[in-house]
């Protein structure tokens, strides 16, 4: 009676603070506690549910797929198996992650993965400690376009994994996350417990941060929405304040499918500015002044 209670609590609390979209929905479940508890949440909202669970090929993936279709039947909801191959490369898990998201957007509809905050505040310190700006501040986006959405990103880790223990939900955490060569992992178990030692209200902090730099985020996103798809008029840039031109160079570059960076940015407005007519982009493309415009060729 009491673990009811307690799990009658907790779903009322994160529900308070969830940002579920309204309409019918589709749960990316991982076989974690964190897409789990999302799951659980969804149905309690009294959402049309449904979930899919993306199977990368890795070392550990029939267990989490496994795990994953454990958590479907035991709250009867419908589940796809998505089977996706991840290409090599420097980082595995940067790799699956565009795989999945990939795949993700091919879903008819909305779909909700169980990012919480601890996610949140380990991806604005990995930001940092690569370099970024205010968007890598910002944490992680509520909305990866086209359909990608993140409703419980105000809920913790800690939650999560209450709730799915409480709602007897057998996740399975990932072996992989046990790994410290992976930057995340590192964050997660040896960076964070030292910064809770310098304050144990850190990760309110930083989500506190993140929250406000998210606003500054969505209202650049506003003011550059110009963007061409084809040239870009160096005068349009020019007279624009920089925090908002950068932005608009920012989008520019992913419409021709130019990987961002700050070496890249710095590239193109060399190029904007007259400095230079022509420079190198990875894959043997160039960005290249024309008179009055800038172009990707």
């Amino acid at each position: 009676m009491a673990a009811t209670r307690r799990l009658r609590e907790l779903a009322e609390s994160a529900l308070t603070r969830a940002r579920l979209p309204p309409g019918p929905v589709t749960v990316a479940l991982s076989g974690g506690a964190d897409s789990a508890a999302l799951a659980f949440l969804s149905i309690e909202s009294a959402a049309e549910v449904s979930a899919a669970h993306v199977h990368h090929g890795l070392e550990a993936s029939d267990m989490l797929a496994d795990a994953a279709s454990t958590i479907s039947d035991r709250l009867g909801v419908p589940l796809e198996t998505i089977s996706v191959e991840v290409p090599p490369g420097p980082s595995p898990e940067a790799q699956a992650r565009e795989v999945r998201y990939g795949r993700l957007a091919l879903i008819v509809g909305q779909v909700l993965t169980g990012h919480t905050r601890d996610d949140t505040v380990e991806t604005m310190l990995i930001n940092l400690v690569r370099g970024t700006g205010a968007d890598g501040l910002a944490g992680i986006p509520y909305h990866r376009p086209p359909n990608v959405y993140r409703p419980i990103l105000e809920i913790t880790r800690s939650e999560t994994r209450e709730i799915a223990t409480l709602a007897d939900l057998p996740f399975l955490d990932d072996p992989t996350n046990d790994d410290l060569s992976v930057t995340r992992n590192h964050i997660r178990r040896v960076v964070l417990p030292r910064l809770r030692e310098l304050n144990p209200r850190v990760d309110v902090a930083m989500a506190r941060a993140a929250a406000a730099l998210g606003g500054d985020r969505e209202l650049l996103d506003h003011m550059a929405d110009r963007v061409p798809s084809g040239a870009l008029e160096v005068s349009l840039v020019a007279t624009l304040p920089r925090p908002v031109a950068d932005r608009m160079v920012m989008k520019w570059l992913v419409a021709n499918r130019v990987q961002l960076g700050a070496d890249v940015i710095a590239r193109v407005w060399s190029v904007v500015s007259g400095d230079t007519d022509r420079q190198a982009l990875e894959g043997g493309r160039s960005v290249v002044r024309d008179r009055a415009v800038v172009r990707v060729e």
